[in-house]
């Protein structure tokens, strides 16, 4: 007969295996009353903290401010730059008028990117407070009030550069 040399191995993972199942006595919970089961009303738990501050006053306030000392310079250059543009409107490419219309409308673009620049801003603190899902209701304000900006700038532009033609 041949005897099977897998016996021992097969009788020690066996055995290890087994060894494994026996635990603690002491892990398992305990079979007393808790607080509750006796009518005991627990003390509520403190309220978490945000896990991300809101933005503070001060920098909204900077921000704001920028946004509104940008804008303040776009519409003081608008209407020197739509007289330009009235003045090279039908004119050839190579003229002067159509050259100082296309740098006006530049210095405009200019402006406007410094607003663009102050809502990157808001944006980037915007998408902080929702990666850490703490809403900012202060901060969604400026945002919208400054997009709200940027879309006035950017219409402006367009109209500008519609009323100058190709």
């Amino acid at each position: 007969m041949h005897a099977n040399g897998k016996t021992p191995v097969t009788f020690a993972l066996l055995l290890a295996a087994l060894t494994g199942c026996a635990g603690d006595p002491g892990t398992y919970p305990s079979l007393a009353m808790r607080p509750f089961e006796r009518g005991e009303t627990p003390e509520p738990l403190a309220p978490a903290l945000p896990i991300r501050p809101a933005t503070p006053a001060a920098r909204l306030t900077e921000l704001r401010d920028a946004a509104t000392s940008s804008h303040t310079a776009f519409v003081a250059r608008e209407s020197e730059a739509a007289r330009l543009v009235r003045a090279a409107a039908g004119q050839p490419f190579e003229s002067r008028a159509r050259g100082a219309a296309l740098v006006a409308l530049a210095d405009l673009d200019t402006q406007r990117s410094k607003t663009a620049g102050t809502l990157a801003a808001l944006d980037a603190l915007a998408a902080e407070a929702a990666g850490a899902l703490s809403p900012d209701p202060a901060l969604a304000t400026a945002q919208s009030d400054v997009a709200a900006v940027l879309a006035r700038e950017d219409a402006a532009i367009t109209r500008l550069w519609e009323a100058m033609g190709s």
